[in-house]
């Protein structure tokens, strides 16, 4: 087992409540939901802000694509004079992997 370390919470007792019901019909301890549910938020919050991160280093480096630009392309989407999808700023053609790399 793993090293585990004690963690307390307040909970409102309404949330308390669909908790343990939770915890009863899926056969698992509220413990176990309450760690499992912190586990996968704090994943999901560093992938979010190293994505951030990446996104502020492209701007930084001159590579985006203008809002007007992109809202104008969203906006045209089913329309009879759909527009092609837009253009970097800095005018280069890039591949999703390839990105400001």
């Amino acid at each position: 087992m793993a090293n585990t370390a004690t963690f307390s919470i307040r909970l409102k007792p309404a949330v308390k409540k669909r908790l343990a019901k939770l915890a009863k019909a899926s056969g698992r301890s509220s413990n176990f939901l309450i760690a499992d549910a912190v586990e996968t938020y704090v994943a999901d919050q560093e992938r979010m802000l190293a994505e951030i991160r990446q996104a502020d280093r492209q701007v930084k480096a001159g590579h985006y694509i203008r809002h007007e630009d992109m809202k104008a392309w969203l906006l045209s989407w089913g329309t009879d004079r759909e527009l092609p999808p837009p253009k970097c700023v800095c005018g280069k053609e890039h591949d999703d992997e390839a990105l400001c790399r």
